[in-house]
């Protein structure tokens, strides 16, 4: 049985081919980081939800007298977005994570500059996320 799978090859001969394998010089740790941190901005804002839906990228809806007037945030729809609302939400979720990479930093250098500014940015983008959802679900509060 084996002899009839090797029979083919025994006519056919490999190529002698000089390949050079390219040379591929590593990322720096920098770039690996700035990659991965803007695609983690892409896909908290939902930019996969945006390709599959294709939402518009701001909305509009009529005012008491009938004229329209653009609107950022999709009321009451927990579960859509216009194109503005995910980056913007985005964003702000990328203010949060660098306020951790901050906090992170600041266990190795001690600085209380550091720490405050990680602080700062972690507590603003918790508030900013509150009230992204305020504006998203009118008369939600957390507490």
């Amino acid at each position: 049985m084996e002899s009839l799978v090797e029979l083919p090859f025994n006519f056919l001969k490999c190529p002698k081919m000089k390949l050079k394998v390219p040379n591929i010089n590593k990322p720096s740790p920098m770039t690996m980081f700035s990659v991965i941190f803007f695609t983690y901005f892409l896909v908290s804002s939902g930019i996969i939800y945006d390709l599959i839906q294709n939402p518009p990228s701001i909305g509009y809806e009529r005012d008491e007298r009938g004229n329209s007037r653009p609107v950022v945030f999709q009321m009451y729809r927990i579960n859509g977005q216009y194109i503005i609302e995910g980056l913007s939400a985005g964003f702000i979720f990328l203010l949060g994570a660098l306020g951790y990479i901050i906090l992170d930093l600041n266990a190795k250098k001690n600085n209380s500059y550091l720490f405050a500014i990680g602080l700062a940015l972690i507590v603003a983008t918790y508030n900013i996320a509150i009230v992204f959802i305020r504006m998203k679900i009118p008369g939600y509060s957390p507490f």
